[in-house]
């Protein structure tokens, strides 16, 4: 139940952060997504949750990639960082980062599964 507790906040943060990045009142949201004030109102606060209808209209309005409100960086972001931080390092260098990362990533996969 935390988990989704913490989604909802997430969501509700991002898409408060994201109408605000947009210059947008959540009138003009609600507006623009095809839903009341009050749904705008209730998600931002964390009081309600949506339906997946809901959330496409919004993210739609937002014009934002829809894992944007997940808290997640969409992934080009993180290739373009970790293109950055490669470009000035050898072959054997760019091998041995991405090992490992590799096994930090099958590390994590066996401590969750745990």
């Amino acid at each position: 139940m935390d988990r989704m507790k913490n989604l909802y906040g997430t969501i509700a943060g991002n898409m408060k952060t994201k109408r605000k990045q947009h210059g947008i009142s959540q009138e003009q949201l609600a507006e623009q997504a095809e839903v009341s004030v009050d749904t705008i109102k209730s998600i931002e606060s964390g009081r309600r949750a949506m339906s997946l209808d809901t959330y496409i209209r919004i993210v739609q309005a937002l014009d934002v990639p829809p894992l944007s409100l997940l808290g997640r960086k969409s992934q080009e972001e993180y290739i373009e960082r970790f293109v950055f931080m490669m470009e000035k390092r050898s072959e054997g260098e760019i091998e041995f980062a991405l090992h490992m990362v590799e096994q930090i990533f099958k590390g994590q996969d066996r401590y969750l599964k745990e």
